[in-house]
C-alpha cells in the first residue's frame, strides 16, 4: 500500500507490482471517473471483504456499527448481497445518507444506551423475517465505543467483524464468544483476487461513490489533510494531481 507499505502516497506517479491492480474499462458509466474510483480500492473494498468474509447473504441481517466513509459503502454492498441492513452512528446526516443508500433501519447511538439499541435491533430481526443464524455485525466506526457497541450486540451464533481501526484499547468480556458460540474476526484491507468483484457492484451502480467523497487538488495535500485532523470534512478525500508533466 502506496503511502503505508512504502513511499508513495502523495506522488503524482507511482510504480507498484502488477498482481496488485485490477482492470478498469475503458468506457466507464455516467457519473463515475477513474479518479473516483480509487476510492474502491480501499473503503470499499474492505468492509466488501469483511462481507465476504462472513458468508452474508440474503438469509442475513447485517448491523454496522459507524455508517461513514468505510461503514457507509458497507451499508451499500450488504444491500446489494440482499440483507436487511441496520446503520448505527451519532450522526443523523450520515444515518440519513445510509437510509437512503440500503440501510431499512437507522438507530443513532447519541440518544440510546446499549440496551436500547440491542431491543430495536432485535424487534428489527423479527420484523425482518430474515432466517439467519445470528447477528452479521460489522464495526466500522474505529472507536472504542462503536467497538464497544458492537461487541454488546452480539447474540447466539452472531458474528463480528472488526474492520475499524483505533489505537485505544477497550475492555470487553470476552467469554461472550464462548457464551453465545459466536465469532469475531477482522480483516486488514483485501486480497487483489477480490478487486473484480468489489468493482462490478460500483460499475453496476449498487453501490454509489459520489455522495460520500469529494475531491481537493494535490498540491492542496498539507491543509486538507489539517481539516481532516479537524474533522471538518466528513467525506472521503480523492486527492487529484496537476495532469501536467510526464505520464
Amino acid at each position: 500500500m502506496p503511502g503505508n507499505d512504502g513511499d508513495g502516497g502523495f506522488a503524482t506517479h507511482v510504480r507498484v507490482p502488477a498482481r496488485g491492480l485490477c482492470p478498469v474499462p475503458e468506457k466507464l458509466p455516467p457519473g463515475i471517473t477513474l479518479d473516483l474510483l480509487s476510492v474502491v480500492a480501499d473503503a470499499v473494498t474492505t468492509p466488501f471483504e469483511a462481507i465476504r468474509r462472513a458468508g452474508l447473504g440474503a438469509d442475513d441481517v447485517a448491523v454496522f456499527v459507524g455508517a461513514g466513509g468505510v461503514g457507509g459503502f458497507g451499508v451499500q454492498i450488504a444491500a446489494a448481497m440482499g440483507a436487511a441492513v441496520v446503520a448505527i452512528d451519532v450522526d443523523r446526516s450520515r444515518l440519513d445518507m445510509a437510509a437512503q443508500h440500503g440501510a431499512a433501519l437507522t438507530l443513532d447511538a447519541s440518544s440510546a444506551n446499549e440496551k436500547e439499541l440491542k431491543s430495536a435491533v432485535r424487534s428489527f430481526v423479527k420484523e425482518s423475517g430474515r432466517k439467519g443464524i445470528g447477528l452479521k455485525i460489522f464495526e466500522t466506526s474505529g472507536t472504542p465505543t462503536g467497538q464497544i457497541t458492537a461487541f454488546g450486540l452480539l447474540d447466539h451464533g452472531g458474528y463480528l467483524a472488526v474492520v475499524g481501526f483505533t489505537p485505544k484499547k477497550v475492555e470487553l468480556r470476552l467469554s461472550n464468544l464462548m457464551a453465545f458460540d459466536a465469532t469475531a474476526r477482522g480483516n486488514w484491507g483485501c486480497p487483489p483476487e477480490q478487486y473484480p468483484a468489489a468493482l462490478a457492484l460500483v460499475l453496476e451502480g449498487k453501490v454509489v461513490l459520489g455522495p460520500y467523497v469529494e475531491r481537493h487538488p494535490l498540491d492542496d495535500a498539507p491543509a486538507v489533510l489539517e481539516a481532516v485532523a479537524r474533522h471538518d470534512i466528513r467525506k472521503r478525500v480523492i486527492l487529484v494531481p496537476d495532469h501536467e508533466g510526464p505520464q
